[in-house]
Protein backbone atom coordinates (compact mmCIF):
# COMPACT_ATOMS: atom_id res chain seq x y z
CA UNK A 1 0.00 0.00 0.00
CA UNK A 2 1.52 3.50 -1.00
CA UNK A 3 1.26 6.72 1.12
CA UNK A 4 -0.81 9.32 -0.64
CA UNK A 5 0.98 12.66 -0.48
CA UNK A 6 -0.59 16.20 -0.84
CA UNK A 7 1.61 18.92 -2.31
CA UNK A 8 3.17 21.15 0.48
CA UNK A 9 5.02 24.19 0.89
CA UNK A 10 8.36 23.28 2.06
CA UNK A 11 10.53 26.22 4.27
CA UNK A 12 13.60 27.18 3.66
CA UNK A 13 15.40 24.48 5.84
CA UNK A 14 13.59 22.50 3.85
CA UNK A 15 11.66 20.53 6.99
CA UNK A 16 7.63 20.39 6.36
CA UNK A 17 6.16 21.40 10.04
CA UNK A 18 5.55 17.87 11.91
CA UNK A 19 7.22 15.67 9.20
CA UNK A 20 10.11 13.27 10.12
CA UNK A 21 10.93 12.60 6.57
CA UNK A 22 13.58 14.72 4.54
CA UNK A 23 14.04 15.52 1.12
CA UNK A 24 12.68 18.80 1.07
CA UNK A 25 14.47 21.09 -1.62
CA UNK A 26 16.26 24.14 0.69
CA UNK A 27 18.22 25.27 -2.56
CA UNK A 28 19.36 25.10 -6.27
CA UNK A 29 22.17 26.53 -7.75
CA UNK A 30 23.09 26.13 -11.72
CA UNK A 31 26.26 26.33 -14.11
CA UNK A 32 26.49 26.26 -17.31
CA UNK A 33 29.22 27.22 -20.95
CA UNK A 34 29.45 26.86 -24.26
CA UNK A 35 33.03 27.35 -24.54
CA UNK A 36 34.68 24.32 -27.09
CA UNK A 37 37.23 22.79 -24.95
CA UNK A 38 39.87 19.88 -26.43
CA UNK A 39 42.16 17.46 -24.69
CA UNK A 40 44.18 15.05 -26.51
CA UNK A 41 45.89 13.13 -23.45
CA UNK A 42 44.92 10.77 -21.02
CA UNK A 43 45.13 13.50 -18.00
CA UNK A 44 41.94 14.59 -16.97
CA UNK A 45 41.04 17.91 -17.56
CA UNK A 46 38.10 20.73 -17.08
CA UNK A 47 35.40 20.57 -19.60
CA UNK A 48 34.50 24.23 -17.94
CA UNK A 49 31.00 22.95 -16.46
CA UNK A 50 31.05 23.57 -12.97
CA UNK A 51 28.58 25.08 -10.32
CA UNK A 52 29.21 25.67 -6.22
CA UNK A 53 27.01 25.60 -3.71
CA UNK A 54 27.19 25.68 -0.13
CA UNK A 55 24.99 23.78 2.06
CA UNK A 56 22.85 25.32 4.83
CA UNK A 57 23.23 21.85 6.80
CA UNK A 58 25.96 19.81 7.16
CA UNK A 59 23.77 16.52 6.96
CA UNK A 60 22.11 17.94 3.48
CA UNK A 61 22.74 16.14 0.40
CA UNK A 62 23.43 17.16 -3.50
CA UNK A 63 21.46 16.44 -6.10
CA UNK A 64 23.64 16.77 -9.11
CA UNK A 65 22.46 16.71 -12.81
CA UNK A 66 24.60 17.45 -15.84
CA UNK A 67 24.82 17.20 -19.16
CA UNK A 68 28.07 17.18 -21.02
CA UNK A 69 26.72 18.32 -24.64
CA UNK A 70 28.31 17.78 -28.14
CA UNK A 71 31.15 15.22 -27.45
CA UNK A 72 33.75 14.78 -30.50
CA UNK A 73 36.39 12.30 -30.45
CA UNK A 74 39.08 11.59 -33.49
CA UNK A 75 41.77 9.02 -34.57
CA UNK A 76 39.88 5.87 -33.06
CA UNK A 77 40.40 6.93 -29.88
CA UNK A 78 36.97 7.28 -27.14
CA UNK A 79 36.82 9.77 -23.84
CA UNK A 80 35.97 9.25 -20.36
CA UNK A 81 34.08 11.45 -17.86
CA UNK A 82 34.16 12.15 -14.51
CA UNK A 83 32.25 13.77 -11.84
CA UNK A 84 34.67 15.71 -9.28
CA UNK A 85 33.41 17.62 -5.86
CA UNK A 86 36.39 20.27 -5.32
CA UNK A 87 39.41 17.65 -5.53
CA UNK A 88 37.73 14.51 -4.77
CA UNK A 89 36.32 12.16 -7.70
CA UNK A 90 32.58 11.02 -6.89
CA UNK A 91 31.59 9.40 -10.28
CA UNK A 92 32.71 8.32 -13.51
CA UNK A 93 30.58 8.90 -15.73
CA UNK A 94 31.85 7.06 -19.08
CA UNK A 95 35.25 5.40 -20.17
CA UNK A 96 34.34 4.64 -23.70
CA UNK A 97 31.96 7.28 -25.16
CA UNK A 98 32.04 7.53 -28.53
CA UNK A 99 34.22 4.29 -29.21
CA UNK A 100 34.16 3.49 -33.06
CA UNK A 101 37.33 1.16 -33.60
CA UNK A 102 38.21 3.49 -36.62
CA UNK A 103 39.87 7.29 -37.44
CA UNK A 104 36.89 9.39 -38.02
CA UNK A 105 35.71 12.65 -35.99
CA UNK A 106 32.76 11.80 -34.82
CA UNK A 107 29.89 13.58 -32.70
CA UNK A 108 28.68 11.44 -29.98
CA UNK A 109 25.65 13.86 -28.67
CA UNK A 110 26.14 13.94 -25.09
CA UNK A 111 26.88 12.50 -21.38
CA UNK A 112 24.48 13.35 -18.82
CA UNK A 113 24.37 11.74 -14.94
CA UNK A 114 22.02 12.00 -12.37
CA UNK A 115 23.93 11.58 -8.68
CA UNK A 116 22.93 12.13 -5.16
CA UNK A 117 26.17 12.87 -2.94
CA UNK A 118 26.92 13.71 0.86
CA UNK A 119 29.35 16.35 1.26
CA UNK A 120 29.14 16.25 5.15
CA UNK A 121 29.71 20.36 5.14
CA UNK A 122 28.23 23.74 5.16
CA UNK A 123 31.41 25.24 3.54
CA UNK A 124 31.04 26.01 -0.18
CA UNK A 125 31.54 23.23 -2.44
CA UNK A 126 32.34 22.99 -6.07
CA UNK A 127 31.64 20.00 -8.74
CA UNK A 128 33.11 19.84 -11.86
CA UNK A 129 33.22 17.41 -14.93
CA UNK A 130 36.39 16.55 -16.43
CA UNK A 131 36.94 14.55 -19.52
CA UNK A 132 40.13 12.59 -21.23
CA UNK A 133 41.36 11.14 -24.44
CA UNK A 134 41.73 6.92 -23.38
CA UNK A 135 44.49 6.57 -26.14
CA UNK A 136 46.67 9.71 -25.00
CA UNK A 137 47.26 10.26 -28.44
CA UNK A 138 43.74 11.87 -29.99
CA UNK A 139 41.85 15.15 -29.63
CA UNK A 140 38.34 14.72 -27.37
CA UNK A 141 36.61 18.11 -27.33
CA UNK A 142 33.22 19.21 -25.86
CA UNK A 143 30.70 22.23 -26.12
CA UNK A 144 32.08 21.83 -30.12
CA UNK A 145 30.23 24.38 -31.92
CA UNK A 146 29.23 26.29 -28.98
CA UNK A 147 26.73 23.85 -27.42
CA UNK A 148 25.14 24.30 -24.36
CA UNK A 149 26.61 21.99 -20.99
CA UNK A 150 24.79 22.47 -18.23
CA UNK A 151 24.98 21.51 -14.47
CA UNK A 152 22.17 21.75 -11.84
CA UNK A 153 22.87 21.51 -8.03
CA UNK A 154 19.56 20.63 -5.14
CA UNK A 155 20.62 20.82 -1.72
CA UNK A 156 18.11 18.69 -0.23
CA UNK A 157 17.09 18.01 3.62
CA UNK A 158 18.92 14.62 4.98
Amino acid sequence: MSELRTNRIVPRDGITSGSTQGGGVIQVRYGFTTTQTVNNTSTYADTGLTASITPTRSDSKIIVMASLNCVQKNNGTYLKVRVVRDSTEIAKLDEGAGYTDNSNNNIIGSISCHLLDSPATTSAVTYKLQFASVANISTTAVQVNSSLSSMILMEVSG
